[in-house]
């Protein structure tokens, strides 16, 4: 009866043993103990589980620490509704483009982090629903004559190519007392709303003014921010007792280029920001600075291009019910030697700020307004730029030097941002029409404008 008992035993332990190493060697201890079975009888159980445990695979699938190892997933869903009007006034002539009127699935973003252990993790974001356009509006135009009238036809068409999707966020990451490390692709820190989450932002849409710096470069907007592959730090000190202020700080050095491909350019961006957190006020200050290459083209190993110089102060109130967000962004561009286009001969001086408010209604209500403003000191901008998805066509989408707008919104949260549906509406113009350029200097028609009228709705849900 004994021998069968220890026989059952001894199995029972080698079997899970394979799952549960750390558990059983404390099982298999008891039972010599007890005098159950032999140390001799212990020792043969583990190895015969270590040799059951590598056949199977297990080592090769997940090779878990107890305690140290954790695999999180994540994802985001965002549906939105888009219907926008645009229009050109030039000489005192209005003339509308075609009406925007779209369903899409904003984003589709899943993500998945492991912690390995030893302060070491790597996390991966890919979004399915990167949607941008490879190709954009086309418009071809056709004359026939019939009894002396000349009649035009302009037929419009879009080639519209839609990516498979693209990685948000790859990373490898090192924390410690020093802080924290990440070698991979992630967003600088540069651009109080761009480095605001699109899960947890007040808007439907991050304004014109951030999609100017953060968007890529295309010889108006600046490609300034956003995501780059390098190293990058991060840290934070708790200030006084009970921590009521948190200092945060942190630096960055990237790939002059926004992606994660090779860009072929043999040039870097340097980043460094730093905020502080005072909790008793619910005030939040903070400053960002970035310098890089302008353009990012290529040149010879050592070599430089005309420099990029950007400062983003910004602050966040919140009291009660009520939240205030602001920043203002400005960048210095060096002149070109080359050519007398937007870049050319003179060096430029680009700004913009937005002020965001919100107020909670309930728990469940919110209203929200921001003001943004851009002035591109003749680099100029277009209405594609600063607003996703606006149809310019059949139009030649016009140069503009300075815009604004206004966007008034509510949100519904059913749970927190977990679950919640945005509505609001945008009115935005765009002023100073750039028609050309002389030695650098550009000819601005400030009669000439553009008007823009956008309503978005959302509905987003996080796991």
């Amino acid at each position: 009866m004994n021998n069968t008992l220890k026989t059952m035993l001894v199995a029972a332990a080698a079997l899970t043993a394979v799952s549960a190493q750390a558990q059983d060697k404390a099982t298999l201890d008891l039972l010599v103990k007890k005098g159950v079975i032999t140390a001799e009888e212990r020792a043969k159980t583990l190895q015969s589980a270590a040799a059951t445990k590598t056949e199977s695979g297990v080592d090769r699938v997940f090779i878990k620490e107890a305690g140290a190892t954790r695999l999180t997933f994540s994802g985001r869903i965002q549906g939105q509704w888009e219907a926008a009007a645009y229009s050109q006034t030039a000489a005192g002539v209005e003339t509308q483009a075609a009406d925007l009127n779209n369903v899409m699935m904003r984003r589709l973003y899943l993500g998945a982090k492991a912690d390995v252990g030893y302060g070491f993790s790597g996390e991966i974001v890919y979004n399915f629903a990167d949607n941008t356009p490879t190709s954009t509006p086309t418009s071809t135009s056709t004359s026939t004559s019939s009894g002396g009238i000349t009649t035009t036809t302009t037929t419009t068409t879009t080639a519209s190519t839609v990516r498979a999707g693209a990685f948000d966020k790859a990373v490898f990451t090192y924390e410690s007392e020093l802080g924290k490390f990440d070698i991979g692709y992630q967003k600088v820190q540069f651009g109080q709303e761009e480095n605001t989450s699109s899960s947890a932002l007040y808007t439907v849409e991050r304004s014109m003014v951030t999609r100017y710096w953060a968007e890529s470069h295309n010889g108006r907007r600046l490609g300034f921010g956003a995501r780059h592959v390098g190293l990058f730090y991060s840290n934070k000190v708790v200030i006084g007792e009970g921590g009521p202020g948190t200092l945060s700080y942190g630096a960055a050095i990237v790939d002059a280029v926004q992606g994660y491909n090779s860009t072929s350019v043999n040039d870097y961006g340097y980043y460094a920001n730093a905020s502080f957190d005072w909790k008793p006020l619910g005030l939040t200050v903070g400053i960002n600075y970035g310098i890089t290459p302008e353009g990012g083209t290529l040149t010879a190993v050592g070599g430089s291009l005309n420099k990029a110089e950007g400062l983003n102060p910004y602050l966040k109130y919140v009291v009660g019910d009520f939240t205030v967000l602001g920043e203002y962004i400005v960048t210095g561009l060096d002149a070109s030697s080359t050519t007398a286009t937007a870049q050319g001969f003179l060096a430029r001086d680009p700004s913009g700020y937005n002020l965001t408010v919100a107020y909670k209604l309930s728990e469940y209500i919110e209203l929200v307004a921001r003001y943004s403003a851009l002035n591109t000191d003749g680099r100029g901008q277009q209405a594609g730029d600063g607003f996703r998805d606006i149809n310019t066509a059949p139009l030649t989408a016009a140069t503009y030097d300075k815009s604004s707008s206004v966007f008034v919104g509510m949100n519904y949260y059913f749970n927190k941002n977990n679950a919640k549906i945005q509505v609001g509406y945008e009115k935005a113009k765009l002023e100073g029409r750039i028609s050309g350029y002389s030695s650098g200097v550009a000819t601005v028609v400030t009669a000439d404008h553009a008007d823009a009228d956008i309503f978005r709705l959302q509905a987003q849900v996080l796991f």
